[in-house]
């Protein structure tokens, strides 16, 4: 019944249920709490715990189910729920890339790289075999090279490096302006809006729940004979599984709420 109810709100931190109701569930009312903060921030069900939900009589279940799906709603309008909400949204808000490095830090920076190396060199060429010297300066002088090339106005290896650098960070702009648009349809300012978009989402993926559907067993596990239903996400499976009274009593909540929502 929990899982049911997480699917429906998908799922709200509320006020913890009486205990009976989590009793019922088998689980205590903070970890029912959690699993409903956790499956509405992050998108994903949770029902850790709630080993007893099938063990339900048939004919209370659906009264467990509007009884939590009750204190869902009247949680989405509390301040606790907002506060929840606000913080979620800013943690999972994209962070714009830094602006690309300038020419004149790019050249500062693989000059000191070099002039770190060839520090470094001095340092070992003094414990070198004598035969292995002349190769070594020979290295030394390719970086001291390297340096007065970078020092140069028109240097063509700096400018290379500058190109990467705006390349890299145009590209990281257009993911960040993507992931941005997509941040905000996710999340969008007002908590209703995601409300909304988590009813919407539940009634889409219970529309077409075959609960006559047989099953079959394979290596102990129970799998639907049509094959199509087995590529089913999983919160259509878990319908499923919940029974057409659950279910149908949870959509017809969910189409009373949004018919409320502006």
């Amino acid at each position: 019944m929990l899982a049911v109810a997480g699917l429906v709100c998908l799922s709200f931190t509320f006020k913890a249920v009486p205990g009976p109701i989590w009793n019922q569930l088998g689980i205590s009312e903070r970890t029912g709490t959690e699993n409903i903060k956790k499956s509405f921030l992050e998108g994903y069900l949770y029902s850790y715990g709630a080993s007893a939900a099938k063990k339900i009589a048939v004919g209370d279940r659906v009264g467990v189910a509007n009884e939590v799906l009750s204190y869902c709603k009247q949680y989405v309008s509390s301040p606790a729920f907002k506060s929840e909400y606000d913080l979620a949204r800013e943690e999972h808000k994209p962070v714009q890339p830094q602006n690309p490095k300038t020419r004149d830090a790019i050249k500062a920076e693989q000059i000191a790289t070099l002039n770190k190396s060839i520090e470094e060199g001095e340092k070992s060429m003094k414990t070198l075999p004598a035969d292995l010297i002349a190769p070594f300066q020979e290295v030394q002088q390719m970086l001291k090279d390297q340096i007065k090339e970078y020092e140069e106005p028109e240097s063509v290896m700096l400018t290379m490096l500058v190109d990467g650098e705006n390349f890299n960070y145009k590209n990281a702009m257009q993911q960040y302006e993507n992931d941005l648009k997509a941040w905000e349809k996710n999340y969008p300012e007002d908590q209703m809006e995601m409300v909304k978009q988590r009813l919407n989402k539940f009634l889409t993926l219970t529309a077409d729940v075959d609960y006559n559907a047989p099953l079959r067993e394979e290596y102990r596990m129970k799998k639907f004979v049509n094959p199509a239903y087995e590529k089913k996400p999983a919160e259509w499976k878990m319908a499923y599984r919940s029974g057409k009274p659950v279910v149908e009593t949870a959509r017809t909540f969910a189409k009373e709420w949004l018919t409320e929502l502006p």
